[in-house]
């Protein structure tokens, strides 16, 4: 009696070996059930007599799942969180669970080796929060999301990185990452190195004579950082003094007189060149004293 397959498709000859003679089906090929889980097939037998007779068998083979997969992770932009090469830029003043990307984990794997667990790992104020309900336990997708306040000043930049883990035994897991660069707002006040500063200057200066020179900082970066000075309002002062706007330097204007007038008082303003502005001041005291 002979055995012979009965019109089967490549696949079938390129991953199964049948006996003619026994009619044993053996693999002679890798079988991978996410390509192909079903086969399907029928096998002719033959006898050798003077008339032959046959008989046809059908068979079906299911390929049974082995956890061969480890899941897959996409992380991809959301809204107006946009993302180039990995990287998202994010406004440090958003509101907290802000979703900065879109993370779909999917395992080709099947049943309990397809179940997925999806976390954050590390320290980061960032989690995963499940999109929906509707999605497979194979393929779910989430977003991820602020947990607390982004601080510029404090953390400039977090490298979050996302671990799916599945159910198979022994489980397989792979990361994937995202670096988010936190992008800074002017919220905060330029400050003064001093509040208040007093100083003694001789009468019968030179005209523009140094005074002294004032400096403020501002915790912001870029143009949010960068000062202006100036004096406050519509103070007598500027008529006697000035301020270089770039440097803080106080000049005096005239020659002071102290029989005149004894002492100055005005206030210094900084001013960032952030949108909208923001300012800070300092006080001013000049004692003129005799030669």
């Amino acid at each position: 009696c002979n055995h012979l397959f009965n019109n089967v498709c490549y696949v079938i000859h390129r991953l199964l070996r049948l006996d003619r003679a026994t009619g044993l089906i053996t693999v002679q090929g890798p079988v991978d059930r996410e390509d192909i889980n079903v086969l399907k097939f029928s096998v002719l037998a033959k006898d050798k007599g003077a008339n032959p007779k046959t008989a046809r068998a059908q068979v079906v083979i299911n390929v049974r799942d082995m956890n061969d997969n480890a899941p897959s992770i996409e992380i991809r932009g959301i809204g107006l969180v946009t993302h180039q090469d990995g990287i998202a830029n994010i406004s440090e003043d958003v509101p907290v669970e802000t979703p900065v990307a879109l993370v779909q984990v999917s395992d080709r794997d099947e049943g309990e080796n397809a179940v997925v667990t999806c976390v954050v790992a590390g320290d980061v104020p960032f989690q995963l929060r499940q999109a929906s309900d509707t999605g497979s336990d194979s393929k779910k997708k989430y977003f991820l999301q602020t947990t607390t306040p982004l601080d510029y000043e404090a953390v400039k930049e977090y490298t979050i990185e996302i671990v799916a883990v599945d159910s198979g035994n022994p489980p397989l897991s792979s990361t994937n990452s995202l670096k988010v660069q936190v992008m800074d707002v002017n919220d905060n006040d330029p400050v003064f190195s001093q509040s208040s500063t007093e100083v003694a200057f001789p009468e019968n200066n030179s005209p523009n004579d140094l005074v002294v020179e004032v400096s403020a900082t501002d915790a912001d970066s870029g143009s949010n950082a960068k000062l202006v000075y100036s004096l406050a309002g519509e103070s007598l002062s500027k008529d006697t003094f000035s301020i270089d706007p770039e440097s803080g330097e106080i000049h005096v204007k005239n020659v002071l007189d102290r029989e005149q007038q004894e002492r100055y008082e005005f206030l210094v303003v900084a001013t960032d060149k952030g949108s909208p502005s923001r300012k800070g001041t300092a006080s001013i005291a000049i004692s003129i004293s005799l030669i």
